[in-house]
This record gives C-alpha cells, sequence and structure tokens, in this order.
C-alpha cells in the first residue's frame, strides 16, 4: 500500500510539473472571431499537418506543437465568419507566420494584419534583426507590387527591369545586412533562421558561417530545407533559359509502365507533347477529358507523353489504369529529373516539341490556350 501511495504521489507530481510548462505557442488576438485555423509543417520530414482548429477565449488561445523536439513552420489564420468565402480566400493568403522552435516560447499579440511575435530569446533576437531590416522590407515589398502592377498593364519590358534592378539592390542590402548578423552571431539559432533573408546564390555560404552547434542542432533541417529550395529555384532559372521556342529540347530517357527505357529522341520526325503531370496533382486530373479529345484528334501526327512527377510506381499505374490514360505513360527518376530540365515550376505543364526535336512552346496549368494552339499548329 505504502509503495501505490508514493508511486501515486510520483504521477502527480509529474503531471502538475507536465502542465505548469508554458505552451510553445501562446498569445492574445484582437479579432472578430473565436475560431483560430493552425496550419503547420513538420521541417525535419515536410509533412504538412491536417488543418486544426483552436478555441479563442476572448482572444486569448495556447498550444504545443504534435511533436515538441522539431521545427514547424506554421500559419495562424483568424477564421471569418460563416459564409465569408473572400474573408476566408485573403485571410489564407494572409496568415500570421511564425517558427516554432524546440525549446523556445513565442508569444503572439495584436491583430492579423498587424501582429507581434515575442516571447523567448530565439523571438526577441529575431524580432531585433526584422526591425533593423523594416524599412528595406518595406521598399521591397513596394517594388515587388509596382513589378506586378507593370506585368499586368503590359508595359515594356526594359521599364520593368529598370524597377527589378531597383528590387535587387534592395534585396542584395537585406541579404548583406543579414549575413552581417550571421557572420557575428553564429551560435545563435536564430542566424538558422535569418538565412530565409538571404538571397538564393548566398543561402549556403551563409549556412556554412553558423557553428557547429547550429548546423547539427534542430535548427539545421530547416535551414537546409531553405537552402534546397533556393538551389532548386536557382536551377530552375538556368533550365528555363534554354527551354525557349526554337531551341533543342533537352534529351532524357525514362521508364514505361512496363520498366523499359523510352528515350525521347526515339520519336524524332513527329510532333511531341510532354505532359508533365501527377495522380495526386488535382488539376491535371481535371484536364484528361479534354487530354482525351486532343489525342483522338491528333494521335495520328503527335505523340503525347505523359511524365508523372513526384509519385509513387504504385499510385502512378494505379491513375493510368483508372483514368485509361492511352498514350505514353513514363515516370520521373530524381536522378535525372525532367521536370528540372524542363524547367516545370507548376502542374500540369506541357511542352511542344517539333519533328526536328526544337522546342515549340511551354505552357504552365490546365490551360485550354493550348489546346486551341496545338489546333492551330497543325492545320
Amino acid at each position: 500500500m505504502k509503495k501505490l501511495i508514493i508511486l501515486g504521489l510520483f504521477i502527480c507530481i509529474v503531471c502538475v510539473a507536465e502542465a505548469s510548462k508554458p505552451y510553445q505557442v501562446s498569445g492574445k488576438l484582437k479579432v472578430p472571431s473565436d475560431t483560430l485555423l493552425v496550419i503547420s509543417v513538420n521541417t525535419s520530414t515536410g509533412v504538412a499537418s491536417k488543418l486544426d482548429t483552436l478555441a479563442l477565449q476572448d482572444g486569448t488561445f495556447a498550444f504545443n506543437m504534435p511533436d515538441t523536439t522539431v521545427v514547424y513552420s506554421v500559419g495562424l489564420i483568424c477564421k471569418p465568419l460563416a459564409g465569408d468565402v473572400n474573408g476566408l480566400i485573403a485571410a489564407m493568403f494572409n496568415p500570421i507566420r511564425l517558427i516554432v522552435v524546440p525549446g523556445e516560447r513565442a508569444v503572439v499579440t495584436g491583430e492579423a494584419g498587424n501582429y507581434q511575435i515575442m516571447g523567448s530569446e530565439f523571438y526577441q533576437n529575431l524580432r531585433s534583426v526584422e526591425n533593423q531590416l523594416k524599412s528595406y522590407q518595406q521598399e521591397s515589398n513596394r517594388l515587388s507590387s509596382r513589378v506586378a502592377e507593370m506585368e499586368g498593364r503590359g508595359d515594356h519590358v526594359d521599364l520593368i527591369n529598370l524597377v527589378r534592378d531597383s528590387l535587387k539592390m534592395v534585396q542584395n542590402e537585406i541579404s548583406e545586412t543579414v549575413i552581417t548578423y550571421i557572420k557575428n552571431n553564429p551560435v545563435k539559432k536564430v542566424s538558422a533562421a535569418l538565412i530565409s533573408y538571404v538571397v538564393d546564390e548566398k543561402k549556403r555560404t551563409a549556412f556554412d558561417m553558423l557553428d557547429s552547434s547550429i548546423k547539427g542542432g534542430v535548427m539545421a533541417t530547416y535551414a537546409l530545407t531553405l537552402i534546397k529550395m533556393a538551389e532548386k529555384q536557382m536551377a530552375q532559372k538556368k533550365a528555363a533559359a534554354k527551354i525557349q521556342p526554337g531551341m533543342p529540347a533537352p534529351q532524357f530517357t525514362l521508364k514505361d509502365l512496363h520498366g523499359k527505357d523510352v528515350h525521347l529522341a526515339d520519336f524524332r520526325g513527329k510532333y511531341v507533347v510532354l505532359d508533365f503531370w501527377g495522380s495526386w496533382c488535382g488539376w491535371c486530373i481535371k484536364g484528361i477529358p479534354d487530354m482525351k479529345v486532343s489525342y483522338a484528334k491528333h494521335k495520328d501526327k503527335v505523340e503525347f507523353i505523359g511524365i508523372a512527377c513526384n509519385d509513387t510506381e504504385k499510385k502512378w499505374k494505379a491513375a493510368v489504369e483508372e483514368h485509361g490514360l492511352p498514350w505514353v505513360q513514363l515516370i520521373n527518376d530524381e536522378n535525372v529529373n525532367v521536370s528540372l530540365m524542363y524547367a516545370v515550376s507548376g502542374y500540369p505543364s506541357k511542352c511542344i516539341i517539333d519533328p526536328e526535336g526544337n522546342i515549340v512552346k511551354m505552357i504552365s496549368g490546365e490551360d485550354p490556350k493550348f489546346y486551341t494552339f496545338l489546333d492551330n499548329l497543325l492545320k
């Protein structure tokens, strides 16, 4: 009996200790909502969690992440009133963004469009640096908006490039300010997070400045993810310069449904349509009926080739069978990465290649203009 009492007291002490631990994220928001939507990505796995809901008690909230030992990228959305679709869309595009770091506490206050994140040392350091960058960031946002407006109006490319040059100068100022901070503070966890402000071509250099305790600590995966994304974007830009009308289409070899090697060169002498898609891609699946119509119309003159990207072999084959896709089906090989060779930035994307093996046109998204263009090309 005495042992049971001691065990019970021990359990109570542990429970009280756990309950007294501060939450990883807490705060108080001035918002006309009683519900907070929480979107999070585990940066060690890249897996996004399901959309969670959190009740606001007079604007206050508190929560811990599913795994308190890894870094999460989190978005908080104040749920609009029922039926306010436009409000929900606007909120989804402008969430409260924060990084949740093991052993640190974030305290969020203010309003959805004007919030502050304070808390433990990590967030205090982050706020301090972001305050230094505030004027640069405002100018960067202004110039980015101006570029978008000029592109929307169809302004001359030379005028747009002048604004882009000014934007690049501001972004370089931000980058150099952050690199100086990282160089002077290599042992701070926040230095790893600040790599997001460094221009793509210098991100890995900034990472190399970090102390070994940070490069081998909880922030490493987060920082390396930023670098991997930057290097992919740079590779896409480099590839995009080669994916222009009249240029030779990059050659490749991929496996078909039966595991047989298929070479792009095998189809020389006919028009070819490369369809970059995936079983996971809703817009790709939605566009299949139109692709089937186009295939039936042009199959004597055009070789349609589906290239499944970011897919597993099992899901790819199941999707091909389920949707009855009659054209050539290949699966992308990450070691070759044909989607990167063709600078694919979204799905679906289609590339038209002429009988001589040169690029005719690259079209991103499920766009009816693709079918109109192909019809006119083959008249």
